[in-house]
C-alpha cells in the first residue's frame, strides 16, 4: 500500500495538500482502517502531518521519504548504531555532516533519526544539529548502578498494582521462549527482557518511573543488545524473570525486590565479562544491532 500511495501523492498532491482517506479507500478497493494505519504510520515518518478534525496532509513529498527499499533504513540504523555503541558519534553533529559521512540521501536519514528520536537516543540540538546519547560502557555501568537502586524500589512503592493477566501472559511468553531460545532472533529476545521490566515498573503507576525504564532499555538496546547471542545467560536470566514473577504473583514482593536487585547485577557482571570482546566484534561487523522495527 506505501507504493501506492506514493504514486498518489507524487502524482496528485503538493506539500499541503490534504489526504482524502475515503478517496483512497475507495480508489485500492479496501476499507479506510488499513489506509489509516498507513497514514499513521507516514505521520511518525514526517510524511503526512495529522490536524484534529482537519486530518490528514502532506507534509515532504520528496521520493527519499518514500524510498520502500527497507534494507536500505534498516542498514543506516546499523551504522549510526554501531557508531553509537563505539563512541563515535559523541558530539553535536549537522544533518549535512551525517548524510556526507552515511552517503544517503536526506528522507532515509530523518527516517533513523526519528527512530533514534523517539527511543530518546538523539535530540535535536538548538540549531541544526544532533546530539546522540551517551550510549558508553560508562554510561552503561551507570545505568546499572540506577537500576539496581529505582527497579528493586519500585517493586516495594505503595501503592503497587499487579497486573495478574499482563504477568502470566508475559510469563508464558518466557517459557516458551525458553523452551524454542534456539530459534528465537536477538531482536525478540531483547524485545522480551525490555517488556518484562517495563511490566514491572507499570506496577507503581507512576509515569516517571516508566519513562525512566525506557530510557534505560533504549541505552541498552545500543550497547548491552550485543550480548544477547550468549544463550546460555539469556536462558538463566529468563528464568530469573520468572522467579521474580512468581514472587510478584504470590504478593511476596519483598522476594521479588531482593530477586530483582541480584537478577541485575548478575547481569551486570555478565555484561562487563564479555563487553570488551563485543564491541571488537562489532567493529569487525559480526555482531548487528538493528533498531526495533516491529
Amino acid at each position: 500500500m506505501r507504493d501506492q500511495l506514493q504514486r498518489r501523492f507524487g502524482e496528485d498532491l503538493h506539500v499541503g495538500d490534504r489526504v482524502n482517506e475515503a478517496e483512497i479507500a475507495d480508489a485500492l478497493g479496501i476499507s479506510r482502517t488499513p489506509v489509516r494505519k498507513v497514514l499513521w504510520q507516514l505521520q511518525n515518518e514526517g510524511v503526512v502531518s495529522y490536524e484534529q478534525h482537519r486530518g490528514f496532509r502532506l507534509a515532504d513529498a520528496s521520493a527519499d521519504v518514500f524510498d520502500t527499499d527497507a534494507e536500505k533504513n534498516e542498514l543506516l540504523d546499523e551504522r549510526v548504531m554501531r557508531d553509537m555503541a563505539l563512541g563515535q558519534l559523541g558530539s553535536v553533529i549537522s544533518e549535512r555532516a551525517l548524510m556526507q559521512k552515511y552517503a544517503v540521501p536526506h528522507g532515509i536519514l530523518m527516517s533513523t533519526l526519528r527512530r533514534l528520536m523517539r527511543d530518546q537516543l538523539v535530540e535535536p540540538s538548538v540549531g541544526h544539529g544532533w546530539i546522540f546519547a551517551d550510549v558508553s560502557a560508562t554510561a552503561l555501568e551507570s545505568g546499572y548502578k540506577f537500576r539496581q537502586i529505582l527497579e528493586p524500589a519500585t517493586i516495594l512503592a505503595d501503592p503497587y498494582f499487579v497486573d495478574v493477566e499482563a504477568f502470566q501472559a508475559i510469563d508464558r511468553d518466557h517459557a516458551n521462549t525458553i523452551a524454542n531460545i534456539e530459534k528465537v532472533d536477538q531482536r525478540r529476545l531483547f524485545d522480551l527482557d525490555a517488556k518484562f521490566h517495563r511490566l514491572v515498573a507499570l506496577g507503581a503507576r507512576s509515569a516517571h518511573l516508566v519513562d525512566a525504564i525506557e530510557r534505560q532499555n533504549n541505552i541498552r538496546r545500543v550497547n548491552e543488545y550485543i550480548g544477547f547471542v550468549r544463550l546460555e545467560r539469556i536462558r538463566e536470566s529468563l528464568g530469573e524473570h520468572r522467579n521474580i514473577i512468581a514472587a510478584l504473583l504470590r504478593g511476596e514482593r519483598q522476594v521479588a525486590a531482593a530477586l530483582m536487585r541480584l537478577h541485575l547485577q548478575i547481569s551486570r557482571d555478565e555484561t562487563f565479562k564479555y563487553i570488551d570482546d563485543d564491541l571488537e566484534r562489532v567493529r569487525a561487523g559480526d555482531l548487528h544491532l538493528s533498531l526495533e522495527q516491529d
